[in-house]
């Protein structure tokens, strides 16, 4: 598994950003020209839910921050340890050769441990695909 497959795997939501980046310009009589700025990589924002366990997830964080914003790992969208991603396929199950992606993490959020022993996130992870 990638150190950050399990961000994947235990996602509450996950957005992909699929759209194209185009340059623009408006002429003076209001017309609007735009072009293509090539292959545009996803985007993936993944939301983890607060309260997973940290005793159960220290070691996964660990291995994520040591990738920092440098290192790249490959995701796959619905493996074996994930429930449901059929939405992605346009199918009621996840295919036997799912989607997989090349990524880097460029937003890690802060983590926060409580007496309870479970995590609390600041905001959403952040993937941007590699070519």
């Amino acid at each position: 598994m990638s150190d950050f497959q399990w961000i994947i795997d235990k996602a509450e939501s996950l957005s992909i950003n699929r759209k194209k980046m185009v340059a623009m310009s408006t002429a003076r009589d209001g017309s609007t020209r735009s072009i293509s700025r090539g292959t545009q990589p996803y985007r993936f924002t993944v939301k983890l839910p607060d309260g997973l366990p940290w005793s159960g997830i220290k070691d996964l964080i660990a291995a994520s921050e040591a990738l920092d914003k440098i290192s790249s790992a490959t995701i796959t969208i619905g493996t074996a340890n994930t429930t449901g991603y059929g939405w992605y396929y346009n199918a009621a199950t996840v295919p036997s050769s799912p989607t997989s992606y090349t990524v880097r993490c460029i937003e890690f959020p802060e983590w926060t441990i409580s007496q309870r022993n479970i995590v609390t996130w600041s905001g959403p992870f952040v993937f941007v695909e590699v070519f």
